[in-house]
């Protein structure tokens, strides 16, 4: 996890010449100068999901989340860019996310957690850098607005942490097992593409629609992203409001078995 914040240290320097992914401009004047914008954001999700850890003689699946922000949350960075010329564009985002303990369930059929036993006081905590960097190209651009054809790779860091007791009933009584702090990293590479844009709903330009949708794979079994909301253009910027769903889905022994971000995500975008 040292790492990861490094990570996010160099996605900020690139992301500062870069301009948030719903802030393209929809004119046909735009030209063929680089044209750049910033967008830090706040997002709000809940995230929840399945974590395989590996205990010793056996493994155990612990629930996690849905995570509360007010209780559970030590720390948040989010922000994102892209550089666009004409009909061509290169984007970029960067999450950090620190989550505390919290309460869980444990499902196993073996190992240190077998079938005759029940856990008590089981608790798990996440930690997540999410990095993704790509690029697109204008496929119809129209007075209406604007898509985009794009294709990236999303790179996500995660970090889970078991803590538990498990007690067992056996025909002597119910004895405790020790203790067991489990912690477990893994690094997913997937690889996607998808469409973006906006869609005006005013004479203006001012008020529009963003939208993105995107699929994928690699480390991941699958993984999928969507993004909608409302947006207002200003001479220096944009302001929107959207809704973000982000999911991988893992197999086999993989630290994340299903993994999901949603929630309103607010967001303010700089142009230069």
């Amino acid at each position: 996890m040292r790492g990861y914040c490094g990570c996010i240290a160099a996605l900020t320097f690139v992301a500062t010449f870069a301009q948030a992914s719903d802030a393209a401009p929809t004119r046909s004047d735009a030209g063929d100068h680089w044209q750049f914008a910033v967008a830090p954001y706040l997002w709000l999700p809940s995230v929840d999901g399945t974590m395989r850890f590996s205990l010793p003689g056996g493994g155990a699946d612990a629930s996690t989340g849905p995570y509360d922000y007010l209780q559970n949350l030590k720390f948040a960075f989010m922000i994102q860019g892209e550089a666009r010329k004409g009909d061509w564009s290169f984007f970029a985002d960067g999450i950090y996310l620190n989550f505390g303990r919290h309460e869980s369930a444990v499902n196993a059929t073996n190992g240190l957690f077998g079938p005759r036993e029940t856990q008590q006081s089981v608790e798990t905590s996440f930690r997540g850098t999410l990095v993704e960097i790509g690029g697109g190209r204008t496929m119809m651009r129209q007075s209406w607005g604007y898509v985009d054809a794009i294709v990236g790779m999303r790179y996500l860091g995660a970090k889970g942490t078991l803590d538990a007791t498990a007690f067992s009933t056996t025909s002597a009584g119910v004895g405790a097992n020790p203790q067991v702090d489990v912690s477990q990293v893994q690094n997913i590479f997937d690889g996607f593409a998808g469409v973006r844009g906006r869609v005006s709903i005013t004479g203006d330009d001012g008020w529009y629609v963003p939208f993105y949708l995107d699929l994928g794979a690699g480390t991941s079994k699958f993984t999928w992203q969507a993004m909608t909301g409302l947006g207002y253009a200003l001479k220096w910027g944009d302001i929107s409001l959207t809704y973000r769903y982000l999911a991988f889905y893992g197999s086999g022994d993989q630290l994340v078995q299903t993994l999901r971000f949603s929630g309103p995500s607010l967001n303010v975008i700089f142009r230069f």
